[in-house]
This record gives C-alpha cells, structure tokens and sequence, in this order.
C-alpha cells in the first residue's frame, strides 16, 4: 500500500474536492433524511482525514476507522495540533467494532475495499452496529451507477513546489464475478526530485441496484436516495461523483 504510506503525496493528489461544499451537502441530507440529532460521525477509510477540521469546527465529534499506519500518524498529528475532538481508530472496515455508537457514517472517495458478498455482509454488519438506529451511512464512489464507471482517469495537482499527476487504471479480472483490478500511480516533482508511486488494490463492483438490495437483506439497513457531486439536486449521472445514502433501521 505504498501510495497510503505517503500520506502528504496523496493529500495533494486529491486536493481538487470542495470539503466546505461536501460537508455542506452532508448535513443537508441529515436535516432532510436523519431520525435522529447528529453530534458524531465515523470515517471510514479516513486516510489523510480531509474533512475531520471542518467537520470539528462545525461543532461535531469525529472517529477515523484506518488501516495505514502513516496515515493514521499523519492524522492524529493534525489532531494534536489543533485540538480537536477526533480520534483514528486502527482498523479494517471488512470487521470492525467501536466502543461507542455514532449518529452518522461516512466513505468517501470510492475508498469501498470489499471482495466478496461475505465481506460486504460483514462491513454492512460492523456499520450497523457503529451507527445509531436512524442514523445515515453516506457512501461516496462506492458504487457502480453505469458499467462506463470503469475507465482510466488521470489528472495533476499542485502545491507549493511539489507537482503529482495521479493516474486510476482499473480493469476486469473477472468479469463474470466483477472482480476488478486498480491501479493507482502517483508521479510526483518534489522539488525537483522525482518519484514514481505504485499501489495495485482488488475490489468487487456492485451495481447500485445489487449494493440496494444486499443492504436490505440485512434487515438492517433502508435505502434512502441518490446523489452526484455533493448536490441535494443533482441525481447520479455518468463520470459523476455519485452518493448513496443508507438509513439504520
């Protein structure tokens, strides 16, 4: 997982998103769609943890579920820093618990690493039991919306002196199985010095339809609505950054 254990790379890489306009949208889903107040949330694959200053400064509480030992260092460091009410909890989001309940789960970014039906039915489980009963899981790229969603993409961004051009190439290892295979390049200018970071990750692609219905055989889960960009009026369209949103039973 080398791309994850650079965390500062990876924050340049994917600085192109509005965090304001995405916490926006946020809590306009909860005032619209949540049964119950919202005071906490809970990340998962929190990664750099881009929207934990926003989130906190909004008055929220905020847990990071992470399993890169980097970037959960790199995000405990900004909690240090700014004193925030945050923690990052070391974790796999296949099977996870923690030692309270939040009112409200996020994933962002596509960050949906499940292989199988089993370890769906385990990460939806473990979210369950995370989540307050009418509390929302807002899921972010997690979820084929049209068979196009998998293409290669590429694009730069930059900070300071430090350039990266990102490159997402996924493909099909298993077609019938929708067993797909990304590979994530980070070819980063560094002041000059120049650095090619690799990361190959496998995952299974649920169409929205198939990801609806496997939440609803859990019997704890109720499919709520959808989104694309971080807009209340935009429904998914193709190439968009299409949402779906659970409620817990």
């Amino acid at each position: 997982m080398q791309v994850y254990n650079n965390p500062k790379y990876y924050e340049i890489a994917f600085s192109f998103r509005d965090i304001q306009k995405e916490v926006d949208f946020i809590e306009q889903v909860i005032a619209k769609e949540s049964r119950i107040p919202v005071k906490s949330f809970l990340e998962i694959a929190s990664g750099n943890s881009p929207h934990i200053k926003e989130l906190c400064k909004r008055g929220y509480s905020y847990v990071g579920l992470e399993l890169s030992k980097q970037m959960i260092e790199y995000s405990r460091e900004i909690i240090k820093k700014s004193v925030l009410p945050a923690e990052i909890v070391e974790g796999d989001m296949i099977k996870f618990s923690l030692p309270k309940p939040v009112d409200c789960a996020l994933l962002f970014l596509g960050s949906f690493y499940i292989k199988s039906d089993e370890e769906l039915q385990s990460h939806l489980d473990s979210v369950a039991n995370a989540v307050r009963s009418g509390g929302l899981y807002i899921l972010d790229g997690a979820v084929s919306f049209y068979p196009e969603d998998i293409r290669k993409q590429s694009w730069e961004m930059v900070e300071g002196n430090i350039e990266v051009v990102t490159t997402y190439d996924p493909k099909w290892i298993d077609r019938d199985n929708k067993i797909s295979e990304a590979k994530i390049t980070l070819d980063v200018n560094d002041n000059g010095e120049k650095k090619k970071i690799e990361h190959l990750e496998i995952r299974k692609i649920y169409s929205i339809n198939e990801f609806i219905k496997k939440a609803q055989e859990t019997d704890k889960w109720e499919y709520i609505d959808s989104f694309s960009d971080f807009d209340v009026s935009n429904k998914p369209y193709d190439e968009g950054r299409n949402i779906v949103v659970l409620r817990r039973k």
